[in-house]
């Protein structure tokens, strides 16, 4: 298991659901437990580890319908397409039911002819397809195939992570000066997240208002590149790079205006962490960012690579703390209401229930 959102919403899945209904244990395909996974073993969780080969891997599929069949188990929920294509194809004719979750689209988006061939095949043995976003159900039908009629929307769910350790010590130990404001995001540095947008708008920021800070949670393949375009921006005691954290409570209590300038994104656990705080949010107008963030109601939404509007949103914000204070007090409203982890775990039950054919 990684580290992303992914691995999150299982993880809130095994925190949450009713252990008294339904008994999970976990499959990884490619070898690896990951840190997370390790947190879940240490609090009981079971799990099984498979090591899955380059190219389509036959021995792979025989593995899990071997587990599936000696674990005598109801159902298989398979998290992303790979998982799916794999868990689907062991679940046939053993009368485990399938239940699949899409979690995030590629920017851009393509559909390819072997999907087109495949997925309604598979899909026809598929329980139940799940997307995290309508905009991610839309892509599912479009690009992938899959019968508008199967697929549902289950938002992902968060259990806000208590504040750990001191704030003022933290801000020390990262050169944070007192009342300093601090954008920040929390994010792989992948190019689909766009973080250049956020550190091009932040320098146009820094030069009116040089007491800002830009604090960037995370690590990736991009790293670099955007270390050098700070440094070329002369912005390295403004932009700080915390590299990965596996704790990432502390440094989302620091950030004042969050930011998520991605070019797509499903349902962001970041972002809801950062709503279940009161944090203001400046989002990019796309997939489930615009279901999640009205603008100018519990949130602030600015078109892709528009950095002239980010820029003024956040000097917006800076300079007008009482709409900062309003957005905050609206997000975690439209959390509490929409986002926490018992709906999501409270939607998924519903979903196996129905999917095992089983009456409350």
């Amino acid at each position: 298991m990684g580290v992303g959102g992914t691995e999150q919403v299982i993880s809130q899945l095994l925190s949450n659901l009713d252990q008294d209904k339904f008994t999970c244990e976990v499959g990884c395909i490619d070898g690896f437990v990951g840190l997370l996974g390790e947190k879940l073993k240490s609090a009981g969780t079971e799990f099984h580890v498979f090591n899955r080969r380059p190219g389509f891997d036959l021995a792979l599929v025989k593995a899990i319908r071997k587990t599936l069949q000696e674990g005598h188990f109801d159902a298989v929920h398979c998290h992303q397409y790979t998982p799916w294509v794999y868990g689907n194809l062991a679940a046939l004719f053993t009368g485990v039911k399938v239940v699949f979750t899409e979690h995030g689209r590629f920017h851009p988006d393509t559909w390819s002819w072997k999907r087109r061939m495949v997925n309604p095949v598979l899909g026809w043995f598929t329980h139940s397809i799940v997307a995290i976003s309508a905009a991610t159900a839309r892509a599912l039908a479009q690009y992938e195939w899959f019968s508008k009629k199967q697929i549902e929307v289950i938002y992902n769910g968060l259990e806000p992570s208590g504040i750990a350790g001191s704030q003022r010590e933290t801000r020390h130990r990262l050169g944070i000066p007192e009342g300093a404001r601090v954008f920040g995001t929390i994010a792989r540095f992948d190019p689909i997240k766009n973080i250049p947008m956020m550190i091009n708008a932040f320098r146009k920021v820094n030069e009116i208002n040089p007491e800002t800070r830009l604090l960037l949670v995370g690590d990736g393949s991009e790293r670099n590149m955007l270390e050098t375009m700070v440094s070329d921006a002369g912005l390295q005691e403004k932009v700080i790079f915390t590299g990965y954290q596996r704790d990432t409570a502390q440094f989302m209590s620091l950030i004042d205006i969050y930011l998520l300038t991605s070019y797509s994104e499903g349902t962001s656990m970041t972002l809801l962490e950062a709503m279940s705080s009161g944090t203001s949010c400046i989002v990019t107008r796309v997939g489930g960012n615009v279901e999640i963030i009205e603008h100018n109601f519990n949130g602030l939404v600015v078109d892709s690579d528009d950095t002239e509007n980010l820029t003024h949103w956040m000097l917006e914000l800076i300079s007008n703390p009482h709409l900062g204070s309003k957005l905050g007090k609206e997000a975690v409203n439209v959390f509490n209401q929409r986002f926490s982890v018992d709906t999501m775990a409270e939607n998924y039950s519903n979903t196996y229930n129905r999917v095992l054919g089983i009456t409350s």
